[in-house]
C-alpha cells in the first residue's frame, strides 16, 4: 500500500512553517493563508490551519536502510531532541518488523518517526536529509475496536493486515512496509512517549494494487 496524500489539522500554520520548511527543508507545494502542502517523498503532505483544533497525529517517514545513523547526526546538528526508548536508547529495534526507528517532536505537538526497514531493500549514495526520505509510511488512526475497523477497512478497500504484526484489541496495522494504517485504541499512549491517542481529524488518500482510496479518520469510530 502507498501512501499518496495525507492531509491533517494544525492550530499553527506558523510553526508549522518553520519545522516542515525551514528546519526539515521539505518543498513547498502550495501556501495559502489557510493551509500549507508539502512534498515528502512520494507523499503530499498538507496542513489545514484550524486555530482551534485540539488534534494531534503520529505519523512515520520511510527512510533509506543505510540512512538511520546518518539521520540521528542531522536530528543532533539540527537541534531536535531524540526521544528515549523505554531502555534509554535513541534507537528502537523493531525485531520483528525488521526495523528500526527514532523519535521526535514537531513544533505542534505531533508525534513523527524516522524508519528504516529492512525489506524495503532501498539504500542511498548521497549523505541523509530530509529532502531524501521515501514517503509517510504510516499514520495513526483511533478507533475503540481496531481489529473490528481494520476488517471493515480492508473489505473497502482490499488492504491486508501487516503480515509482520498480529492484531490485538488494542493495536493493530493494515498495509506493508511501504504503508501502514496504524489503529489503536483512545488514550493508548504513543510509543514512546506519555502522549495519549485521540481522534483526530485526516484525510487519507491511498493506492492499494493500483486503485486509489480515500479514507477519513473521523468515519471511525
Amino acid at each position: 500500500m502507498k501512501i499518496l496524500d495525507v492531509q491533517l489539522e494544525a492550530n499553527n500554520l506558523d510553526t508549522i512553517l518553520e519545522f516542515y520548511s525551514e528546519t526539515l527543508g521539505l518543498e513547498i507545494l502550495k501556501q495559502t493563508t489557510g493551509e500549507i502542502r508539502f512534498q515528502v517523498g512520494d507523499t503530499q503532505l498538507t496542513f489545514i490551519g484550524k486555530p482551534t483544533t485540539k488534534a494531534q497525529y503520529h505519523f512515520a517517514f520511510n527512510i533509506a536502510t543505510n540512512h538511520l545513523s546518518q539521520a540521528i547526526k542531522w536530528a543532533q546538528a539540527a537541534g531536535i531532541p531524540l526521544l528515549p526508548s523505554p531502555k534509554d536508547e535513541t534507537i528502537t529495534y523493531f525485531d520483528t518488523w525488521k526495523a528500526q526507528s527514532i523519535y521526535f517532536w514537531d513544533k505542534n505537538g505531533n508525534l513523527l518517526e524516522f524508519i528504516a526497514r529492512v525489506d524495503t531493500q532501498i539504500q542511498k549514495e548521497v549523505p541523509f536529509s530530509p529532502k531524501e526520505m521515501l514517503n509517510i509510511s504510516e499514520i495513526g488512526l483511533v478507533t475503540k475496536k481496531p481489529i473490528a475497523t481494520g476488517e471493515a477497512i480492508q473489505q473497502q478497500i482490499g488492504v491486508d493486515f501487516f503480515s509482520k504484526a498480529t492484531p490485538l484489541a488494542e493495536f493493530c496495522a493494515l498495509g506493508d512496509d511501504d504503508g501502514l494504517l496504524i489503529l489503536v485504541t483512545p488514550n493508548r499512549t504513543w510509543y514512546p512517549t506519555d502522549l495519549l491517542a485521540q481522534r483526530s481529524p485526516a484525510t487519507i488518500q491511498v493506492e492499494v494494487a493500483g486503485e486509489i482510496h480515500t479514507i477519513q479518520t473521523l468515519d471511525w469510530e
